[in-house]
């Protein structure tokens, strides 16, 4: 599998997620600055909510924008079947039932799912209970899943 296409669809989700959230905290900052909604009294805190929704927002945008730059710039690994498993590789899981799973190992984009191919690739940060399992792994090991569930590593790329 080419994993390029992986980078483009998680850089593409994530620039959908951006142009979101630059929205709503365009919206956001437009409400807190609209003249109706000045206090009425003192009680009144309908434009500092609106205030902090809008600063949030703009932190999410920034937030955003960090990690599209930095999926922008992954370095594509390409692994051998005597390396262990890390970054930016892909694992394909497969049970007893020989139903496949594929999971991308990312320091962004976690729990994104990508579809590529007709395959659904979940995207997974390194501190995610899965990646914990699969990280220092090897092609044709056996790691058992949070679920509880045993599955086979029968392709890294």
């Amino acid at each position: 599998m080419n994993k390029n296409q992986i980078q483009e669809a998680l850089v593409t989700a994530m620039e959908q997620q951006w142009h979101s959230a630059l929205n709503a905290a365009n919206q956001a900052h437009k409400t807190a600055s609209d003249s109706e909604n000045k206090p009425e009294h003192q009680y009144d805190t309908l434009a500092l909510e609106a205030a902090y929704l809008a600063h949030g927002q703009s932190e999410r945008v920034l937030e955003l924008e960090q990690n599209l730059l930095k999926a922008r710039k992954l370095i594509m690994k390409e692994y051998s079947v005597d390396d262990p498993i890390g970054l930016c590789a892909l694992a394909v899981l497969q049970d007893a039932k020989k139903h496949e799973e594929y999971f991308f190992i990312s320091p962004v984009g976690g729990g994104m799912q990508l579809s590529i191919a007709g395959k659904t690739i979940t995207v997974i940060n390194p501190d995610a209970p899965v990646s914990r399992k699969l990280i220092g792994s090897y092609l044709g090991d056996e790691i058992e899943l949070p679920t509880g569930h045993w599955q086979e590593i029968i392709a890294l790329y």
